[in-house]
């Protein structure tokens, strides 16, 4: 399979957790290769809410590997940080643990970049948490893509603050969010409507039904949706009992994989290449329209 696709959220792959201690600079030529393999050609390391001081171990081992392996560069052009300036509450936190959340604090973020030698590429933060704007238009005026996730924001009004200063995304739409929320205010519509902005969503036919998939391709130009796989690293791994992000998951046959305790998913486990398959399969979107959201669209949001 020749590789094509450009996911900005891989968290782990095969086996190899970028959400863990102990990485290594072999591991990260491994997942590369097993992720250009199953269609991947580039990808953003994704880092969740956890320690900073093993992330940023993390962050050094993963430059390691880039300037060791000419291939690892390639496939890598920078990091994505999902956490840790996200909301602490039930069902915006998701499956990150709620002890590391953080208000915005620019000095941790720059710890961040200085690791990665400036290629923290794309943050998400919490629209409703005070000091948000501030922090979001600082991180735009340093060339970083802001996204906004794992929220309790709903109304225009709650992003508009965010948006005005530079925020250019919203982080896996649809998920990451309370299991109810208000049936006319809430950020799915918010989202959709708000044209500043593009839309990352998981099509692994887990985190989204059909129905919301098509909503999307309906309410959204195409220049606006960018599929992302939120991978972790039970992916392509047997169905089982695996730790995810310190806390306990399950990986069910269907490639499902959640956590029972907090009924929430933590991630998924499908290659972006068979999300690809799967928009043409039930969706019905071309070949031509996979490309533009798996490909040109992700490469443009954080400018690689």
């Amino acid at each position: 399979m020749e590789p094509v696709w450009v996911d900005l959220q891989v968290n782990g792959y095969a086996g190899v957790d970028f959400n863990a201690p102990g990485l290594t600079v072999e591991a990260v030529k491994a997942v590369t290769e097993r992720l250009n393999a199953d269609g991947t050609a580039m990808f953003l390391p994704t880092l969740v809410t956890g320690d900073p001081e093993m992330l940023i171990s993390t962050v050094r081992t993963v430059m390691a590997a880039r300037r060791r392996y000419g291939e690892v560069e390639k496939a890598i052009p920078g990091f994505f940080m999902e956490g840790p300036f996200i909301s602490d509450r039930p069902g915006a936190v998701g499956t990150h643990p709620v002890e590391w959340v953080r208000p915005p604090d620019l000095a941790l973020f720059e710890r961040f970049q200085d690791a990665a030698d400036g290629l923290v590429k794309m943050v998400n933060v919490a629209a409703e948490v005070p000091g948000m704007p501030a922090f979001v238009r600082a991180l735009a005026e340093r060339g970083v893509t802001v996204s906004l996730g794992h929220q309790l924001a709903k109304s225009p009004a709650d992003v508009e603050g965010c948006i005005a200063a530079g925020a250019k995304a919203f982080t896996h739409l649809g998920n990451g969010l309370s299991n109810e929320i208000n049936r006319h205010d809430n950020i799915i519509f918010t989202a959709l409507t708000e044209d500043r902005a593009s839309v990352m969503f998981i099509p692994d036919g887990h985190h989204l039904p059909d129905t919301m998939l098509k909503l999307y391709f309906r309410a959204v130009p195409l220049r606006r949706l960018v599929a992302v796989s939120d991978a972790q690293y039970p992916a392509g791994m047997p169905p089982g009992e695996y730790d995810v992000c310190g806390a306990h998951a399950r990986l069910e046959p269907s490639g499902l994989l959640w956590n029972p305790a907090r009924n929430c998913l933590v991630g998924a486990t499908t290659p972006i290449a068979r999300m690809m398959k799967l928009l043409q399969e039930r969706i019905g979107i071309t070949e031509a329209e996979c490309l533009q959201i798996g490909r040109d669209n992700p490469r443009a949001l954080v400018g690689i």
